[in-house]
């Protein structure tokens, strides 16, 4: 639905009934730390393809509607590296990676015969052109823990899932089109928790590959805070947000390699 420039957009609306619950405040993006246990049982929201997917022991088809979620942790924006090209429906761990772009420096437990340099930001694969066409090949990318709403709008507190973004739905200041560090950032101006928000996820149309946009669709009821809560706890809630490279499925495809337009922005949001 699109909104004219008299329209009043329902986003303004909602950030001005957020504001009194800034008291409850406190982040829920934490520093990453690198866990190399193999996870218990993760249910993974694919993308690909523009369709959503729950991916767990079997493979669910959601379909390609608005699709609701509440945010419940965060992980620091992240950055990988491929030295090979992406084969369909074969996962695997990167060559290189960093899980904190804002630190900018190879994850521990990167071999160092892998390293493609000291740092991210004078690496030889941050550079335009090193990806395909003038895009970079070393990507940004950020997961999020989410719990996912039925169509009757009931939070389902066993359905949480590990959320992959690409760059291209993770920056974005389209008005229209929030990526979800412009989504976090307008909630958090208003000193509101983004997980207090029931959030609506939705494709980008006029994109050639998937990309997430982010708008608020209602405040949770004060039950389905104590839900909410109760799931920020739950260890396992926090590994879906902690980079694991022995499970790590590739679910974005090199083509939306788009990361030339965001260098520059903000990559860690201080306060999801």
């Amino acid at each position: 639905m699109t909104h004219s420039e008299g329209d009043v957009d329902p986003f303004e609306s909602l950030i001005a009934e957020l504001a009194p619950e800034a008291p409850a405040i406190k982040p829920i993006v934490e520093t990453e730390v690198f866990d190399a246990t193999e996870p218990s049982k993760v249910l993974r929201l694919s993308i690909r393809e523009s369709v959503f997917r729950k991916i767990g022991d079997t493979v669910e088809e959601l379909g390609d509607d608005p699709l609701k979620v509440v945010i419940l942790k965060a992980a620091p924006v992240s950055r990988m590296y491929y030295s090979e090209a992406y084969t369909e429906g074969k996962g695997k761990a990167p060559t290189c990676w960093s899980t904190d772009a804002g630190t900018g420096v190879p994850a521990p437990p990167v071999l160092a015969q892998n390293r493609q340099s000291p740092t991210c930001f004078n690496c030889p694969q941050n550079i335009k052109g090193s990806g395909n066409g003038s895009s970079r090949a070393c990507r940004y990318q950020q997961r999020l823990a989410v719990m996912l709403v039925d169509r009757e709008g009931v939070l389902q507190p066993s359905q949480i899932c590990q959320l992959p973004l690409p760059a291209t739905s993770v920056f974005g200041n389209d008005r229209k089109k929030r990526g979800l560090q412009t989504y976090a950032r307008l909630i958090d101006d208003q000193g509101a928790l983004l997980s207090y928000v029931m959030t609506e996820l939705s494709f980008d149309e006029d994109s050639s590959t998937p990309k997430i946009c982010f708008r608020p669709f209602r405040v949770l009821e004060e039950e389905e805070i104590a839900l909410v809560k109760s799931a920020q706890q739950d260890p396992n809630t926090k590994k879906l947000t902690t980079f694991n490279p022995n499970s790590y499925v590739d679910d974005s495809p090199s083509t939306d390699n788009v990361f030339s337009t965001v260098q520059g922005e903000g990559v860690y949001i201080k306060n999801l």
